[in-house]
């Protein structure tokens, strides 16, 4: 078989499609990283803790932070209110939270920890976010429900399940020509014996 006819084949386009797409994404995504200095340069919002500034659901951009001393900290208001940033959450690192920076504690060794607070919230976080923590601060830039979309996705098995319905819808649509071709083919070996 030579290679033209290869790739003239439905299914092989639709293959060469697909990694198209998920190349694209993968530049987007480590484009988008690679100029806000960060892993996670967008967000999907999860809580209501920092309303009425961002809602369950926003989508927020994140830029990364090179020096931890230009975070600004104050409460929601203040005059000037302290940054939202973007952190691990200290009793559980694989959590990301988005809260405001309200207290700046200078560890003595050149590093800084942060006091957090959420605008919603009654008081001031329990934890003390450490400099190596923090994955950036939000751009005051949003896109309402659209983060709602990446929190559907958020459970393993929802992306295993959302991923094998992708593929079997895949070989359906690949394979319903041809076994359409051999029904049709069947009925008509069928009719000339009739």
């Amino acid at each position: 078989m030579k290679l033209p006819k290869v790739f003239k084949r439905d299914y092989m386009q639709t293959v060469i499609m697909i990694l198209a797409v998920i190349l694209v994404v993968l530049v987007f995504w480590y484009g988008l990283s690679f100029v806000f200095r960060t892993d996670h340069p967008i967000l999907a919002v999860a809580s209501g803790s920092m309303e009425p500034v961002l809602y369950a659901g926003d989508l927020i951009l994140i830029e990364g932070i090179d020096n931890a001393a230009d975070i600004h900290v104050g409460t929601k208001d203040s005059e000037q209110p302290g940054d939202i940033i973007v952190f691990h959450r200290p009793s559980g690192p694989d959590e990301l939270i988005v809260h405001r920076a309200v207290q700046k504690i200078d560890n003595g060794d050149g590093k800084y920890s942060f006091k957090t607070r959420g605008d919603n919230n009654a008081a001031t976080d329990w934890w003390e976010v450490q400099e190596s923590a923090i994955v950036g601060r939000y751009l005051d830039f949003k896109i309402p429900w659209l983060g709602n979309i990446a929190l559907f996705f958020a459970p393993f098995e929802v992306k295993v399940a959302f991923i094998a319905l992708w593929i079997v819808v895949l070989i359906l649509v690949e394979f319903s020509p041809l076994i359409m071709k051999r029904v049709k083919r069947r009925n008509d070996d069928a009719s000339l014996y009739k």
